[in-house]
């Protein structure tokens, strides 16, 4: 089951090592007010293709629209990975 969301991406990086190559974008929206203890802006870290952190280089910051597919993170918690993800709006101001 995929999820869809439109988010703001603030970051992206990718990795390189022995041949395995991968990234992550960091996504942020506003805090729902569920949480008393926490203000502001939620973060989130979603994985990706290496190839991703080009496709957005010019954009960030910037909102997107993403389909991610949940997988099983590290300590058998949930996590993302983004299947597709494009630019919405232009280039933010950082």
């Amino acid at each position: 089951m995929n999820i869809t969301m439109t988010a703001d991406v603030i970051q992206a990086s990718r990795y390189d090592m022995d041949g395995n190559k991968g990234g992550s974008i960091i996504a942020t929206q506003k805090a729902d007010g569920t949480n008393p203890d926490r203000a502001g802006l939620e973060l989130m870290k979603l994985a990706c293709d290496y190839a991703t952190v080009d496709l957005l280089r010019e954009h960030l910051p910037c909102k997107c629209e993403i389909v991610a597919q949940p997988t099983q993170g590290a300590g058998q918690k949930m996590a993302f990975k983004v299947l597709s993800i494009k630019p919405v709006t232009a280039k933010a101001a950082a």
